[in-house]
């Protein structure tokens, strides 16, 4: 897709990452869209200074793409991991009950670790950025809405480390898609395994 010069890269990142994963019945292409609004939200909390990515960040990212969306606020999932378990292209996610604790034992210990290794120039940004994304998405803790909060994750990480923020576009979803079930198939069997090696 071509963009005016006029639009800037928090606007392309918007559309770009709801064309990647739509939330049916929710356009969110235009200012004055809620899931549009809502995601400008998020990315400005996102970009934001004077705080540190936590346990908590996933869900409050959430909580602000979901804000006011009926499928979300209805079923009380807004800003709440999943009660139920769910399966991407017939491959089942982790367990509803297991959710909290990947997140709080796995992706932001992790995520910290490698975030340190980057401050110790022992790291490099762009990968430990991605490799919290990937465990996040692996994850998937969330009912819907887990790519777009794990794009937005991916960028705090970036901003917590000095780099420039990344977009994700449309046109390279396969192989972002790939990237991740490559992560999963050599890092995750029911379980995360050799995150060490980073």
């Amino acid at each position: 897709m071509k963009y005016p010069l006029s639009k800037c890269w928090k606007e392309i990142f918007v559309v770009e990452s709801s064309t990647i994963d739509p939330q049916p019945g929710y356009p969110c292409h235009n200012s004055g869209d809620i899931m549009y609004d809502n995601h400008m939200k998020a990315v400005d909390f996102v970009m934001s200074t004077g705080w540190e990515l936590n346990q908590n960040t996933p869900l409050d990212i959430h909580r602000i793409l979901t804000r006011g969306i009926p499928f979300y606020e209805d079923q009380g999932a807004s800003g709440q991991y999943r009660k139920s378990d769910v399966w991407i292209g017939g491959e089942k996610c982790p367990a509803h009950y297991l959710l909290e604790d990947m997140i709080n034992n796995v992706w932001y210990p992790t995520t910290r670790r490698l975030i340190d290794k980057v401050y110790a120039q022992k790291f490099d940004a762009v990968k430990a950025a991605w490799i919290s994304h990937h465990i996040f998405e692996v994850i998937h803790p969330f009912i819907d809405g887990n790519g777009r909060t794990g794009r937005l994750l991916f960028n705090k990480v970036l901003h917590d480390v000095g780099e420039e923020p990344r977009i994700v576009f449309f046109e390279s979803r396969y192989r972002y898609y790939n990237s991740i079930q490559e992560f999963k198939y050599k890092y995750f069997d029911n379980n995360f395994k050799n995150l060490e090696d980073f």
